[in-house]
């Protein structure tokens, strides 16, 4: 079949880069028109080859800008006119009679940053969509973009909450009919990433339709700097914890931090020395001594404990004790036919521990190497 005469010379009097440089694949951008005069930009329908764009009307440094007309034109039918575009353009973006604030900045997959001005605090861009074949719907947003003032701290939740608010409000005023309404704030200019795509926000949340209120609400420099403060709470306790066991350690002149398994392993070793051990209670054996075991572990050796009183913690706290070690001895409630006997230690001094296993008293030896147990301790 023959193509037409009018076809053959309206394919002829385009510039090539014009008729042909997009392929397929290119489906959304600037689009040059028949005279390769000025460009508008294309939704994606439209940006693809088959359609050429005859454009008349204002054009600053080479887009469509003010007022001007641009027909889309279909080139495997005899150039007829698919769509016509006639009013305001900005940027190359026609504006179909919407009012914007500023500029616009179109962006792959039919989207548009808009400029809608500002609200206290943050500047305010309308992510508005387009269908395939139509002009930009300023109305149809993704989100509501707040970009934040140098004076606003991203992390101070109630600011950020109030001018999500108030970039709704606007949002409502120029769009009364607008629904399920989702805001961003951001800390970086919304401009597209190599990759196309946009930024992601800092802080999120979504508007509901009847009350205003803000609902899913996150934000991550908030979340964060919670973080850093927990971070150097937690620093701060583990410092105050290292000098509190250590001035417990100074007081006592305890020579070594022990378990219950070494000193039942081999007292001797310690014998007439002080030393630290965590322990609880098993029983009471007279009013001043009491049969003890490990407060590190549910399982373990037993010893005794003397110099108590009748007021020692109860089996399920678990205790810092400062002992002095002693010989082997039989338990002091056991009778004169008793052989077995047990490692006995003399109460110096004892704190009760908020934690099982007394981590409020460790928390700072943990993984550092710091607390050998079994080995001379030097306060640091």
């Amino acid at each position: 079949m023959r193509a037409s005469l009018p076809l053959l010379l309206a394919i002829t009097l385009l510039p090539a880069t014009a008729a042909w440089a997009k392929g397929s694949a290119d489906t959304t951008g600037y689009t040059d028109d028949v005279d390769g005069r000025c460009q508008a930009w294309a939704p994606s329908m439209l940006g693809q080859r088959d359609y050429a764009l005859r454009y008349h009307g204002g054009c600053k440094n080479g887009r469509a800008d003010g007022k001007g007309k641009a027909e889309w034109l279909y080139r495997y039918a005899e150039m007829k006119v698919k769509a016509t575009w006639d009013g305001e353009f900005r940027n190359g973006v026609f504006l179909d009679g919407q009012k914007i604030k500023g500029n616009v900045e179109p962006v792959q997959g039919d989207r548009y940053v808009v400029d809608m001005g500002s609200v206290s605090g943050a500047d305010v861009l309308f992510i508005s969509r387009s269908p395939q074949d139509g002009p930009m719907e300023l109305c149809k947003v993704d989100q509501v973009a707040l970009t934040l003032g140098a004076k606003v701290n991203a992390a101070d939740d109630d600011a950020v909450k109030r001018i999500m608010t108030d970039g709704a409000t606007l949002y409502r005023k120029a769009c009364p009919n607008g629904k399920n309404l989702r805001v961003g704030v951001f800390t970086e200019p919304v401009k597209p990433r190599p990759n196309g795509m946009l930024p992601n926000p800092m802080a999120n949340a979504r508007v509901d339709d009847e009350t205003g209120n803000l609902s899913g609400y996150s934000n991550d420099a908030a979340a964060k700097a919670k973080q850093e403060q927990q971070k150097a709470e937690f620093a701060q306790k583990q410092e105050e914890a290292r000098k509190r066991f250590n001035e417990f350690s100074r007081k006592h002149n305890l020579a070594a931090w022990v378990t219950a398994q070494q000193l039942e392993e081999n007292p001797f070793r310690w014998e007439g020395k002080n030393v630290g051990v965590v322990v609880r209670l098993d029983r009471m054996l007279t009013k001043d001594a009491a049969l003890i075991r490990s407060g590190l572990r549910d399982w373990g050796p037993s010893l005794q404990l003397t110099g108590i009183t009748p007021d020692f913690p109860e089996s399920r706290r678990s205790v810092l004790l400062a002992a002095k070690v002693g010989k082997r001895e039989r338990l002091a409630d056991s009778n004169e036919n008793a052989t077995a006997t047990y490692s006995t230690l003399t109460h110096l001094d004892s704190r009760v521990c908020e934690r099982d296993g007394c981590g409020d008293w460790f928390s700072w030896a943990r993984g550092d190497r710091e607390l050998v147990w079994g080995e001379p301790f030097t306060t640091r």
